[in-house]
């Protein structure tokens, strides 16, 4: 740091020679001239008189420094009351749904972890229109931030109703052809009506309302039936996972990635990594562990092979499930096609099912 000094001009010269000075000027009988903290200090401590002149920044600079550490603490602590606003806890249902993992799942891919501590920065109004859109089925899904909890409020049409969002015009058409059972209009007009077979592509809520345009919303549960086909091959190879692990730990650094304590290098693995810890994803600290698979052979008999075709149906039909109503009514095999090398299954599903999408104008 510089300190600009004035001085009388007698006394300068007398202790001129223990000091390192710059820009010396002589102004009558005082002298003008600046030294660095280590001349200012021998300066302070000798008996002359002086005058130390400072300009705005170094002003601020000898502020600076002196309460450095009172500084750096009040910055630290508005540092932690303004992340703490987004520091996220968990997030919370108020009821069980089967979209409800689905939903969590769209949350958390918004999440950046810094230190232990999960920290999101969503539009929540957007999220609530877009989950609106996406899932009509439920009459209206709201997301909100409340004390470090993400609450997801999901709405059943039994309930109190909330205001529509009518922020994206359409209507509810059928995705799929179908014998309509129970429908229930939270926005819009019906256009359908008990035992009613509709097509793919039929309007079944109207967004269009005297001379309005809203979004429309409701849940229409059908009777389907559609069929699948499916080849199984007789022989197959399958990837097995076995009993040995290789845990080790990986640490990133903008995108470059270092492995410590790694033994192995499996050619076929499944890997689950815990991160530890996280700065907004340029140094990261994750915990890995890679379990071995191994090939084995599997020979499917026909019994085997279409109890494997007809549970992948099913597995299929949970992953797209959206309410607790929905199910497999029944599922039938028509035929087998067999060959050398696979079954080729045919199969007709008669399923109860939501089959309301929402289309905008």
């Amino acid at each position: 740091m510089i300190y600009k000094i004035k001085m009388n001009k007698e006394d300068y010269f007398k202790i001129n020679n223990k000091l390192i000075s710059a820009n010396v000027e002589i102004n009558g009988e005082d002298v003008y001239f600046e030294v660095e903290a280590g001349s200012y200090q021998i300066l302070k401590k000798s008996n002359y008189k002086y005058k130390l002149i400072e300009s705005f920044r170094s002003k601020i600079l000898r502020y600076l420094s002196k309460y450095s550490l009172i500084i750096v603490g009040l910055l630290f602590m508005f540092s932690i009351l303004y992340m703490n606003a987004f520091r996220i806890s968990k997030v919370q249902f108020n009821r069980e749904t089967p979209i409800n993992d689905e939903m969590e799942q769209t949350i958390r891919s918004a999440f950046k972890k810094l230190f232990f501590f999960n920290f999101c920065n969503l539009n929540y109004e957007k999220i609530s229109r877009q989950f609106r859109v996406k899932y009509p089925q439920y009459p209206y899904i709201n997301v909100s931030l409340k004390q470090n909890v993400i609450f997801v409020e999901i709405y059943n049409y039994d309930e109190v109703t909330h205001p529509a969002d009518n922020s994206t015009p359409g209507d509810i058409v059928a995705k799929k052809d179908g014998i309509v059972d129970v429908f229930y209009v939270y926005n819009g007009e019906n256009q359908v009506k008990k035992n009613e077979y509709v097509q793919s592509g039929d309007i079944l809520i109207s967004g269009s309302v005297t001379d309005k345009r809203i979004q429309a919303s409701g849940l229409v549960m059908a009777t389907t039936y559609e069929k699948y086909v499916l080849s199984q091959e007789k022989n197959t190879t399958e990837s097995q996972l076995t009993d040995e692990k290789d845990r080790y730990v990986q640490i990133t650094f903008f995108g470059l990635k270092f492995n410590f304590g790694k033994d192995h290098h499996y050619t076929q693995f499944e890997q689950n990594s815990t991160t530890t810890f996280n700065f907004f994803d340029f140094f990261t600290i994750k915990q890995i562990e890679d379990t071995k698979k191994d090939d084995i052979m599997k020979t499917y008999t026909y019994e085997e092979a279409l109890e494997y075709s007809a549970r992948r149906i099913e597995e299929d039909f949970q992953k797209s499930q959206v309410n607790s109503l929905e199910k497999i009514v029944a599922l039938r095999e028509l035929k087998c096609e067999e060959t050398d090398q696979a079954y080729t299954f045919t199969f007709i599903v008669k399923k109860y099912e939501s089959i309301g999408v929402f289309q905008s104008y």
